[in-house]
């Protein structure tokens, strides 16, 4: 059916739409011949939605990442799909607040613009990838960026999830974080530069990593795979695979509820019956009692 106040039929869009994941803009379709006045008139009534800044999309499409990339690219050309969006772009899954804008890295300042957030940054020529026709930052320099404007919790949480994952390389991830030195928000990713360096993705398993190197403990491996007969891959805080003695780094946070107690002690015995030893090491054993918890673990190695 075709309403009497439009000139086009109710799914007319631009042609170029096609080419742009279904994202178009007003004036793009005012190019392709439809009147101003009709262009308001789909806007008002919800023909057309909003995706942010000029970016339009028929009602019902739905706004994935790469839909929101073109709303920005439409709005500001020259900008970079940039932190959390360009994150959520390349892993539409990952662990990030909700209702967060479209970042777009720009050189030069630009007014929020509906839904559009603009972050004056200059970034490397290697930073930067065109994917679908769009600017976006690569995924290491996305999560760096995006750590640096999240806030400690935040920050943690989508550290561990990336690593936890293997969505992120430590070398990388490093590389970038020098990168950024000087910049606001980089003197808090000097914790999390250590826990890359040693494979660890939390302060607890930071802290035991730490009390190892101090002590000379070496032959582990932090935040190793291990996959037991029909189970799922379990991930050990540090593993010493030679003397398959796995370690634990038990925080109340984490370990506190009932069901994580059950949870951890079903694995626990799981993994015994495989052949290994677990310890789980508490923050006051690692914090105030150092010297007798490193005593502890040399002498489990030795006898293993």
């Amino acid at each position: 059916m075709r309403s009497s106040r439009f000139r086009r039929p109710l799914d007319w869009l631009p042609p170029i739409a096609s080419q742009q994941r279904g994202v178009f803009s007003r004036a793009q379709a005012i190019d392709a011949g439809m009147a101003s006045g009709e262009a308001d008139h789909r806007i008002r009534q919800g023909v057309w939605h909003r995706v942010a800044g000029d970016g339009l999309v028929r009602a019902g499409q739905p706004k994935d990442p790469v839909v929101r990339a073109w709303a920005l690219a439409l709005t500001w050309p020259e900008a970079v799909l940039w932190g959390p969006s360009a994150l959520q772009f390349w892993l539409p899954n990952v662990d990030l607040p909700t209702n967060l804008p479209i970042y777009g890295s720009v050189r030069r300042g630009h007014r929020p613009s509906r839904g559009l957030a603009a972050r004056e940054t200059l970034l490397a020529p290697d930073e930067v990838v065109e994917r679908f026709g769009v600017k976006v930052q690569v995924p290491h320099a996305a999560m760096v960026d995006t750590m640096m404007m999240l806030n400690e919790p935040e920050r943690s949480s989508l550290f561990s999830w990336m690593f936890t994952r293997d969505k992120a390389d430590p070398v990388e991830f490093i590389r970038t974080v020098k990168r950024r030195r000087g910049r606001r928000g980089a003197k808090a990713m000097v914790r999390y530069v250590q826990m890359a360096e040693r494979g660890v993705v939390c302060e607890n398993e930071l802290r035991v990593a730490l009390l190892f190197d101090r002590f000379e403990i070496t032959g582990w491996q932090g935040n190793a795979r291990i996959k037991l007969p029909g189970q799922v891959p379990y991930r050990a805080d540090f593993l010493f695979a030679k003397e398959k003695l796995i370690v634990e780094a038990d925080g109340w946070a984490f370990h506190s509820s009932r069901q994580a107690f059950e949870d951890n002690r079903w694995r626990d015995a799981q993994l015994q019956a495989a052949g290994y030893r677990v310890v789980r090491l508490t923050w006051n054993q690692v914090v105030n009692q150092p010297e007798e918890t490193a005593a502890l673990i040399r002498s489990i190695l030795a006898n293993r």
